[in-house]
Order: C-alpha cells, then structure tokens, then sequence
C-alpha cells in the first residue's frame, strides 16, 4: 500500500484503493522531527494553482444535505461531515488516535468504498511548537503531502495545485495517480510477474495543523484528509469544500 509519502516525513498513511481496513498509522513518529532540517534547505518547485470548476445546480443541491458535527473535546476542534458518512474511531497507544468517515454510496464494483476521510493523531517533540516548525506551507506541500512513490522505485503522478495558510491551519488540495506493488506471486496474462499496478487518479483535500491536548503540555499533529477518485470528485467538491470550511474550534 501506499498514501502519504513513503518518506516516512508524514505518520498518517491511507491505502489509496481506498481500503479502509488497511489504513495504517507510521510508528515511526520520531522521523517527523528527523526531516525537520530537510524541510528548511530542501530546493522547492513553484506550486501551480489550478483552477477548479463545480457544477452550480449541484452546489444548490449539497447545500441542503443534512451533516452531523464531528467534535474533538480534546483538542478543540470540529468539523461539519455529511449524515450519510459511516464513522468509526480506533485508538492507539501514545496518545494516538484515528478517525474515518465513509461514504457507503461510493462503492465501486469490486465493493471497494472510493471516497472516504480519515483524522490523524501523532504526538510530535516538545520543540514543534507551531506550524513553522515543520516549514512554510509551500515546504510541507512538497515535502511531506505530496506521494513520494519515487523513493520506493514507484513512478506516481502528483500534482499540488494549491497550498494555503490560514486559521493556524495548511490547506491543501492536491491530485495523485499512485502506482503501488502488487501482492506477491501476481502474473500477467502472459504469464510473467506483475510488480506494480497504476490504481485510478485520486483527488485529495488535507488540513494540516498542530494542536495541543487538553491538560498535556505537548503538542500533536493533526491531519484531516478527505479523498476519493477523480472521476467522482466532480461530485463531492461541494461536499469536500463544506467539511473543510467546517473546521475550526469548538465553541
């Protein structure tokens, strides 16, 4: 499987078939501060910034669908999720958690749901104590958000296309076509061996922030991602961009 890059410089990493039973956390945690002076001396691309297009009818349409409020008591936080999302939590030790959020409609013929979300706990070292000390909003775009497939020989198509700061928050919205290995001992029709295969172009929206826990001193990032085929993204941006607008603190 593959998701956030294979760097290791991101803890979260979601299976981008969109499996949702082999989402993973990193337990590497610590590589997180390891890369921090990558990110600072690390040559930077400029970042294009696209230009999305939704179809109207369908933004009068979603602005109507019923959401429930996600709370975060702990760290302050919530955010607006469609009704029909499934929601299931799991905890990890070291104060680790995660949160995912499925769309049961968007299964595709081999049963495997397409457009989902997932929340990220992972604690960092007392000394990030803001967003900057994981590097400007530009550096962890290309750094640390960006699938990396070609460190692990992998050759997937990504391409940012925006990158904001704002509300103590990154923002990203980005396209990837990953390539991922195969099971061992998959052949081709020809009879030899299959090393990868390229899965469908994905469509991914990210909140990258840090916050503190309740009643801790420390700090911990925290990542909310939202994903799903690019085919279907025509018709979830709506959605996609009211759980995104949703986030912020809790009153």
């Amino acid at each position: 499987t593959t998701g956030s890059p294979l760097s290791r410089t991101l803890t979260s990493k979601l299976n981008l078939s969109g499996d949702i039973n082999s989402i993973n956390i990193d337990e590497d945690v610590t590589a997180v501060a390891a890369t921090r002076r990558s990110f600072v001396t690390r040559s930077l691309a400029t970042i294009a910034v696209a230009s999305l297009f939704s179809t109207p009818s369908y933004a009068a349409e979603e602005s109507s669908s019923p959401t429930f409020t996600y709370e975060d008591p702990d760290y302050n936080f919530r955010i607006q999720v469609p009704s029909s999302w499934e929601n299931t939590e799991q905890k990890l030790s070291g104060r680790r958690k995660a949160a995912f959020f499925t769309d049961p409609t968007s299964k595709n013929a081999e049963g495997t749901v397409e457009t989902l979300g997932f929340i990220a706990y992972t604690p960092v070292r007392d000394d990030f104590t803001g967003l900057g000390s994981f590097g400007s909003v530009d550096n962890v775009a290309q750094t640390t958000i960006l699938p990396k497939g070609e460190l692990a020989g992998l050759d997937d198509a990504s391409k940012m296309l925006s990158a904001v700061s704002k509300n103590n928050a990154y923002y990203f919205d980005y396209m990837a076509t990953p390539v991922v290995p195969t099971e061992p001992g998959t052949s081709s029709s020809s009879g030899g061996t299959v090393m990868t295969k390229t899965l469908k172009p994905l469509h991914f929206r990210t909140i990258f922030t840090l916050l503190p826990l309740k009643g801790s001193a420390g700090n911990t990032l925290v990542t909310v991602t939202l994903q799903t085929t690019e085919e279907r993204y025509k018709d979830v941006r709506g959605v996609f961009d009211r759980v995104v607008d949703s986030y912020g603190k809790m009153k």
